[in-house]
């Protein structure tokens, strides 16, 4: 089940607009363009807040007050990134806050200061995990906790950088890095005893 449609279609001159065209098009006055903009990512937001709250009905919420959220801030986007991304942030740092206040999702701060020398392991892991198959990884990826989940699917599912990763979660590139380690360890050991059981 999507979120509803915009209550009227947007005019046929929004949908060739780029992005970046749009948002400038909306902040010179054309509120009629909000709809195309709700058009092209309404989809993305509901399956991204579904995917982090794992209900239907929460993710609408959550979706439209994300879009309540772009609409309010579009003048505060200033297209160093691609709108998909800003609006991505967005949606991903309210999931989260949702989560936090009913306490399903905890971030303990780590010492970013620890060497991450591994001799070599992260590739053998890296390795492990592209040999999967993703059934057997979506499974396993569900038994991690949250926050694991979320940072290997934002890193291998969604292909973000280190360091577009570290501005969603607000966090320093050396604990994305540190935390992306244990969370590869983790789902490691995890597929061990599913292929040693």
């Amino acid at each position: 089940m999507t979120p509803s449609s915009p209550p009227t279609a947007p005019p046929a001159a929004a949908a060739g607009l780029t992005d970046r065209e749009l948002v400038v098009a909306i902040l010179q006055g054309r509120r009629d363009y909000l709809n195309e903009l709700y058009r092209r990512y309404q989809d993305r937001v509901y399956y991204k807040c579904l995917g982090m709250v794992k209900q239907a009905s929460l993710a609408q919420d959550l979706a439209h007050d994300v879009f309540i959220k772009v609409f309010t801030n579009l003048h505060k986007y200033q297209g160093k990134a691609d709108l998909s991304f800003w609006i991505y942030a967005i949606t991903y740092n309210h999931c989260v806050t949702h989560l936090k206040r009913a306490k399903r999702l905890r971030f303990d701060r780590l010492d970013e200061t620890l060497d991450p020398a591994d001799g070599g392991q992260d590739e053998l892991n890296e390795k492990l995990l592209q040999d999967l198959r993703l059934e057997q990884l979506d499974r396993l990826i569900k038994e991690l906790r949250p926050e694991e989940e979320v940072l290997l699917i934002l890193k291998y599912q969604e292909a973000m950088s280190i360091k577009q990763i570290a501005a969603i979660l607000q966090l320093s590139e050396s604990a994305v890095k540190m935390r992306l380690k244990r969370s590869r360890e983790r789902l490691a050991i995890l597929l061990n005893g599913l292929s040693n059981g």
